[in-house]
């Protein structure tokens, strides 16, 4: 993911003694290509997005001024399942692994940041594809000490616009991974690709 986790995850393993085949399993997934295949079953507060999405239909005033209040207010809650494709350039026989302890999450909005929120659930990731269901608090990136309300409104503006919004969302993601010695944060936000196709993102 990055050469200082890499750095700080090597020293880890090393001081830890481990086999092998647990080295090697947590070298690979930090160097593996996470890409988002689908985002099923959203829901903000109860209020079914994917339905709206797949039917280019926005929020009504109602219910975009009551989640611009939750969200305001830190009591917005998202809950989905993500389809995550896990690559790994280290191709072996033996089935790998990863734990992920936490999960930090940004979405970016046309490069502004917008939400952000952390999944404190345990997750086991492995090669291929994985179905994560999630539940997160979602709340409003800062600019210093202030709100930022600047990539917010931006999406609901793409929302309300009945727009295909998926190729202007970027999602960022700043896991925590279980090792031996403790867990280790990643020091940066990594970036999840899309599909090359979006045909069926949210299918």
């Amino acid at each position: 993911m990055n050469k200082v986790w890499n750095v700080a995850l090597s020293l880890a393993l090393l001081l830890a003694g481990l086999s092998c085949k647990q080295a090697q399993d947590i070298k690979a997934f930090t160097e593996a290509r996470y890409s988002l295949q689908s985002v099923k079953q959203i829901r903000l507060n109860g209020i079914d997005v994917e339905e709206r999405i797949q039917q280019r239909r926005g929020f009504t005033h109602a219910e975009g001024d009551s989640l611009l209040t939750a969200v305001t207010s830190n009591s917005l809650k998202l809950s989905a399942t993500l389809a995550l494709h896990v690559a790994l350039q280290d191709q072996s026989e033996d089935k790998r692994n990863l734990t992920i302890t936490r999960l930090k999450w940004l979405l970016e909005v046309d490069g502004e940041d917008a939400l952000t929120g952390t999944i404190e659930e345990t997750m086991v990731l492995h090669e291929g594809l994985n179905q994560l269901p999630v539940a997160t608090p979602v709340g409003l990136t800062s600019d210093g000490n202030m709100p930022n309300y600047t990539g917010l409104s931006r999406l609901i503006t793409l929302l309300g616009q009945k727009t295909d919004i998926r190729e202007r969302v970027t999602l960022k993601i700043k896991p925590t991974i279980k090792t031996p010695v403790g867990n280790i944060e990643s020091p940066a936000f990594i970036t999840v690709s899309k599909p090359r196709s979006l045909v069926a993102f949210f299918r």
